[in-house]
């Protein structure tokens, strides 16, 4: 009898997201190796969809938009880090609302030209750390020189395989390459093709979930965050604050870039730059509540610096 159920609510929802699936289809130009794999990602973006949908239903006062994206046949597991860190809850050093007593009330690091575009989805899962390590390297120099000259995410890939520490393997190489000058991954670390343009001597960890201190290590440069975006809601998201209690704070399976903070309607939130596609999000962006450790994003915070040049925030 449950077995008849089910296959009577699916048969429906399937039925009634059917045009909602050819004109996915049609938006993305999804076009699929066989019908099998077809059939496989239909019942994915059924899922998902039906998901986003019941999640809308019983949260109509929700601070962030859902939305079908082209990232609707996919499974959240394979869009995420291959990688999975637990933590302890800790005691909180943040509050609900940080006071910036000191600094500006918003920063937003692209307005200085310094961001690179944001990465395509064609590798995302397998990609993500190599992007976001390049990418904060990058986005440093561009600071320190005002020249922004793309980094070669390949070369950090094949040459800092995880799970090894990709900040201490980066300083090993003596920095990262030009884009031009390690275009492709070879599966095999080759750094003697290339010859690093930038590097870095300081590796600022954050160990305290102080959410007011990355406020201050943002005023040198971009961060590298962690947190948990194994939920549909995030993977559906198309703008606003995220500010949910569906992720979890003490497990984080995703890294982003973040470039800046700010405000809207009393709501606080850091401002990140994802590595899903331009058409995820707004334009491969995510806004997230700040100053309550949302999805676990202050359990793991990165950034790099030239001590010389721009001071190691301590």
């Amino acid at each position: 009898m449950k077995l008849i159920l089910f296959f009577v609510v699916y048969t429906i929802a399937a039925g009634d997201l059917s045009l909602e699936w050819d004109k996915f289809k049609r938006d993305y130009n999804k076009q699929y190796a066989t019908a099998t794999e077809e059939t496989e990602r239909k019942q994915i973006f059924i899922k998902n969809v039906n998901q986003m949908h019941s999640y809308q239903q019983t949260h109509s006062d929700a601070t962030f938009r859902m939305a079908i994206n082209h990232l609707a046949d996919q499974n959240i597991e394979g869009l995420v880090s291959k990688r999975e860190t637990h933590f302890q809850t800790r005691p909180a050093l943040f509050k609900n609302f940080i006071e910036l007593k000191n600094f500006p009330e918003s920063l937003d690091w692209r307005t200085k030209g310094v961001i690179s575009s944001v990465f395509p989805t064609s590798q995302i899962g397998e990609i993500d750390i190599a992007v976001v390590s390049t990418e904060l390297v990058e986005t440093l120099y561009a600071i320190e020189t005002g020249q922004l000259i793309e980094g070669s995410i390949p070369q950090v890939f094949d040459c800092c395989p995880q799970p090894i520490d990709v900040f201490n393997c980066i300083k090993n190489l003596s920095g990262i390459c030009r884009k031009n000058d390690y275009p492709d991954i070879r599966w095999r670390c080759e750094s003697n093709k290339c010859t690093p343009f930038t590097t870095f001597d300081t590796i600022n960890r954050l160990t305290d979930n102080d959410e007011y201190k990355m406020v201050a290590w943002l005023q040198v440069s971009t961060l590298w965050a962690e947190l948990d975006a194994s939920e549909v809601d995030f993977l559906m998201y198309a703008g606003g604050v995220y500010n949910t209690s569906s992720c979890s704070q003490t497990t984080v399976d995703h890294v982003v870039q973040i470039i800046g903070y700010g405000s809207e309607e009393g709501i606080p939130y850091w401002l990140c730059k994802n590595n899903w596609g331009p058409d995820w999000g707004e334009k491969g962006y995510f806004r997230i509540a700040r100053g309550k450790n949302m999805c676990g994003i202050s359990n793991v915070v990165i950034q790099v610096a030239n001590s010389k040049k721009s001071g190691a925030n301590q």
